[in-house]
Formats: structure tokens, sequence, C-alpha cells
């Protein structure tokens, strides 16, 4: 009897641990196959994204109608673009360094002077011609700024006076990186500031791009004095009132102090 009930002790242990095993083979298995679960969807969202950034700058010349053109862009490059153009289909163009950013358009049977007047008023750009060639080139634009809390007046004043400072006398590096910039650093060499004909208000012509510089610096200089209200719990307003003018007064008392004795000793010193 004590043989037979061994002999099932340990055909119960051997049971146990074959079943023991079957789930650790299982759990890894499983999280194997989470692994390459996971591994597939990141490949997957990757090659959407990658899709997603792909540009496309396709030129087709219709064979029916050779002045007709079908053009497909997608997150093409303007300066790109326009060198294609004129590479492939002999113009001369001449595409300023100023001109960037990525272009979506679709075009269908159009000339190749429809699509470029297109892309140019799209863009705000300028395109000039000048006997054969065609010059393109950022076009000028003109924003109104109005202000809430600084005077219109006031800030291009001082901004004129520093610029007249800087062209009267010559700047060292550490003056220019203490000295505060003003809305005419912002600008280009082409760009100009006004004052607006509305109420307080600021005219700006410049590129696009500087007048996203100085929509920004006018939102940060134009912000009003913001006030909370405190409810004291163990002091009064009055008591702190009168402690400020107190400390006030006791600070001009040694400034008046330090002046006397100043005074008093380049008195003897003479």
């Amino acid at each position: 009897m004590k043989r037979d009930s061994t002999k099932r002790f340990l055909l119960g242990i051997i049971i146990l641990l074959n079943l023991f095993c079957w789930a650790q083979q299982q759990e890894s298995s499983n999280l194997s196959e989470n692994k390459s679960l996971q591994k597939n969807e990141e490949e997957i969202s990757q090659n959407i994204q990658s899709v997603q950034e792909t540009s496309i700058l396709e030129i087709e010349q219709s064979k029916e109608k050779p002045d007709l053109f079908t053009i497909e862009l997608k997150n093409a490059d303007l300066a790109d673009f326009f060198r294609v153009l004129a590479h492939n289909y002999h113009l001369n163009i001449i595409v300023d360094e100023k001109v960037k950013g990525k272009i979506t358009a679709s075009f269908t049977e159009v000339t190749l002077e429809e699509a470029l007047e297109r892309i140019v008023d799209m863009y705000g750009l300028k395109l000039e011609r000048k006997g054969n060639v065609i010059f393109i080139k950022p076009n000028l634009v003109t924003k109104i700024f109005y202000l809430s809390h600084v005077e219109a007046k006031s800030l291009l004043e001082i901004s004129e006076d520093e610029t007249q400072m800087q062209e009267t006398s010559s700047e060292t590096e550490e003056t220019v990186r203490s000295r505060a910039a003003t809305i005419y650093d912002l600008l280009s060499e082409e760009g100009k500031v006004l004052l607006g004909k509305q109420p307080n208000s600021i005219m700006v012509i410049d590129y696009p791009e500087n007048i996203e510089k100085i929509k920004t610096y006018i939102e940060m200089v134009d912000k009003g004095m913001s006030s909370r209200i405190f409810k004291l719990k163990y002091i009064s307003a009055k008591e702190i009132v009168g402690k400020l003018k107190k400390s006030e007064e006791e600070t001009e008392e040694s400034e008046e102090t330090t002046e006397s004795n100043t005074e008093g000793s380049s008195n003897e010193t003479e």
C-alpha cells in the first residue's frame, strides 16, 4: 500500500510539473506573439507616416494639346518646382533665396503660365518678367496691428531713438546684447513700419515671415497689468500699507544721510 501511495504521489508531482512547463510555454508564446504584433503595428504606422510625408512633383504634357499640362504636387518644395519647370521646359526662371515652403496643388489641362500665376497668388509671391527671364520673389504685404495697452506712437518713438543711437555710436558686442530688441530689428531691408490711420494702430509693410515676427513681438509687448485680490487672515491691509510707507521713509532718510555725508567729505577734500 505504501508503495502505491508513493507512486501516486510521484505521478501527481510529475503531472503538476508538466502542467507548469506547458503554462510557461504558453505564456512565452503569447508574449512573443504580442511583441510581433506590436512591431508590425509600429512598422505599419511608420509606413503610413512615410507615405504621408512623401513628396510628389509630376508635370505631364498633353499629347493632344501640347500647350496644356497636368500638374500634381504634394508636399513639393517651391524652389524645386520652379527649378524643374525651368529645366524641363526651357524657361528662364530666377527664384529669390527668400522663396521657401511646401506646395500641395493639382492642375488639369492648364498652361504653364496659368499654373505659375495661380501658385504665385496662392503663396503671396511676386512674378516679374524682364525680356525672356521670369523673376519670382516674395511679395511685400501690408498688415495693420491694433494696440490695446501700449501707445503706438510711444512704441515707435522708442524704437526710432534707439535706431539713431546705433547710427551715431559704434556699438560693441556687449552693448548690442544688453540693448533691448525693438520693432525695427524685426524688419527686413525693404520693410517699413508706420503709424496707422486708425486710432492706436501700427501699419507694417514687409515680407510675410517678418510680419509674423512683428506679430509675436507686439503680442508680447502689448499686455496690460494683471491684478488679484487677496483675503488677509492674520494682518489687515492698513497695517501692510503703513509698514510699506515706513520702509519708504526710512529709505529716503538713509539716502539723504548718504548724500550729506558725501557732500561733507567733498568739502573737506577741497
